[in-house]
């Protein structure tokens, strides 16, 4: 049985291996991409992946032989042991390979810098699991061998690859294992955050009121808090000390106003509205329950605007810190993101006001009828959303209107309404689809009547506000469209690839100054830094569309092209 089981597994690698080979090979004869490279990198850095799993793995279980909690027989002492002596050499041998395959390369390797990156945040998720789990039995009063190997063992193999990863200048691609140890840090320690707060003030909530819903203890405050330092420690290495010093790239510019901007900012107003839910609800509701009862989500709700509220503030103010006084494009990505954020809750709460007071009107005889509470949290939703979108879209109209040939030309404004418009527009003719189905089906039936409004009254919401959204936006891209300025002669560049060192960072600045966003190629063969005023020079002076700029140690060489 244990042979076919191994003869299955080992026949579905093969096939999975033959698969990747098969796709590695058609993409090589469809471009210019090494297949040859590609497959060998794939073999020996997956080899190398696999034999260091299997030999922490070994390691951990041989030391975890030791905790009287695990029963460990024949079986599991033997896999162990299988792990360590057999894999242990390979991984010398294969480890071996790669760093004299590694000396030979002139040229930076992926497959080992993708490694890196993989091997380094797998074993960070394990030894924080490890220690998370240890310290929590520690509060208990019991000392878990267990997750402590699991923490010693996957440390060591996370210091190891980390350092391994900082020699080599956490430069291209070993710059995103950066930034996912940030999101991994920011995300889990922002949870954490968030319960500690929780199970602290919900302590106090119900010392203040008597009032016991969930039976709250201490350890439960400190697992939370222990939670929130291991990956605060985490967030803290990856972002602090590594990740402010890199280079503003997009993929850097994407994390904070995505991750750190946008994320707090939903964090604080699902908190927002939850605390203003519970006190309409309360208030409507004609003070029918206590109070003390009534309000035990308060410590939840204040967790997540103090988290989200805290995040968003911090992350904003990095992405706004060393900019130029007037307005760049990434006030404009930060001013339409929350415009956004707050249109769709805009539109979703008074869609859900709609659905819910059509559904009030129907006959108490129709099933699921929805109650009060229901039309209380879509106005909160309204409540919370419409200031919001109010008070970042005015913004943006009065640079519209102070500085309309920037605001007009800004890529940010005219993707976010042809974005608004199109999924508006489709998302409004599907409803519109459904409500016309749903109609005709009762027609054809004979039962037209209040199950039929019952049933149309989501679609026929969605259909009313995302349309209007929708047509609102329409006509704002079409106003923009005949009040965009023509562009001056001397003004033509519409493109600009830029070809050196520490492109991105030229690439930031250029942006601000000219407005063209220019994409980067580095140099491989060698360290030639460009120079933002000679490109913004020289995008000031061309006479051609698009132009290739590459660094040299003589200067730069401007080429024009066409596409």
């Amino acid at each position: 049985m244990e042979s076919m089981i191994f003869l299955s597994v080992a026949l579905q690698a093969l096939v999975f291996l033959v698969v990747v080979a098969a796709v590695l090979s058609f993409l090589g004869r469809r471009s210019s991409w090494d297949t040859g490279r590609a497959l060998r990198s794939l073999f020996r850095y997956g080899m190398l992946l696999v034999l260091l799993l299997l030999v922490g793995t070994g390691v951990t279980g041989l030391l975890a032989l030791a905790d009287p909690d695990v029963v460990g027989g024949a079986g599991y002492t033997a896999f162990m042991l299988a792990c360590v002596i057999i894999a242990g050499p390979g991984l010398v041998l294969v480890a071996r390979w790669v760093m004299k395959a590694l000396g030979r390369s002139e040229e930076g390797d992926t497959g080992w810098e993708i490694y890196l990156v993989v091997a380094e945040l797998l074993s960070l998720g394990a030894a924080a699991v490890g220690a998370y789990i240890w310290a929590e039995g520690l509060i208990e009063g019991s000392f878990r061998i267990t997750p402590a190997a699991v923490m010693v063992v996957w440390a060591v193999v996370w210091f190891a690859h980390h350092s391994l990863a900082g020699r080599r200048g956490r430069r291209g691609r070993l710059g995103y294992g950066v930034l996912l140890g940030c999101a991994a840090g920011l995300v889990t320690g922002s949870v954490f955050g968030i319960q500690f707060l929780e199970e602290a003030l919900g302590r106090l909530y119900e010392l203040a009121f008597g009032t016991t819903v969930i039976v709250r203890n201490a350890e439960s405050v400190l697992n939370a808090l222990i939670g929130l330092v291991i990956w605060g420690m985490v967030w803290l290495r990856y972002w602090w000390f590594l990740g402010m010093r890199q280079e503003r790239s997009p993929l850097w510019r994407a994390y904070v106003l995505l991750l750190g901007v946008v994320g707090g900012l939903i964090t604080g107003l699902v908190g927002v509205w939850l605390l203003a839910y519970r006190i309409l609800d309360w208030l409507v509701g004609g003070f029918s329950e206590p109070a003390g009862r009534h309000f035990t989500e308060v410590p939840l709700a204040v967790g997540l605007m103090a988290v989200g509220g805290l995040v968003w503030r911090y992350h904003r103010t990095v992405l706004q810190a060393r900019g130029p006084a007037r307005r760049s494009e990434v006030d404009r990505i930060h001013e339409y993101t929350v415009a956004g954020v707050g249109l769709a809750a805009t539109v979703g709460g008074l869609a859900a006001v709609i659905a819910v007071s059509v559904g009030l009107l129907v006959p108490g005889d129709v099933l699921h009828t929805p109650g009060r509470s229901d039309l209380v949290a879509a106005v909160t939703v309204l409540l919370v959303g419409a200031p919001l979108w109010w008070r970042f879209w005015t913004a943006t109209q009065r640079w519209r209107r102070s500085d309309p040939e920037s605001e007009l030309r800004s890529p940010t404004r005219r993707v976010f309404l042809i974005c608004v418009f199109g999924a508006g527009g489709v998302l409004a003719l599907v409803s519109l689809f459904v409500l016309a189905y749903r109609i005709l089906e009762s027609i054809l039936e004979g039962d037209l009547g209040p199950g039929t409004v019952f049933a149309i009254r989501w679609p026929l919401a969605l259909a009313v506000t995302v349309g209007v959204a929708a047509a609102y936006h329409r006509i704002i891209r079409r106003d923009d469209l005949a009040d965009l300025p023509q562009e001056s002669p001397g003004r033509t560049v519409r493109s600009v690839v830029l070809v050196g060192s520490g492109g991105h960072e030229v690439a930031s600045a250029v942006e601000e100054r000219t407005g063209v966003k220019p994409q980067v190629w580095e140099r491989s063969d060698r360290e030639v830094a460009l120079s933002t005023e000679a490109v913004v020079e020289a995008i000031e002076s061309a006479e051609h569309q698009h132009l290739l700029i590459v660094a040299r140690p003589d200067g730069q060489q401007v080429i024009p092209y066409t596409q």
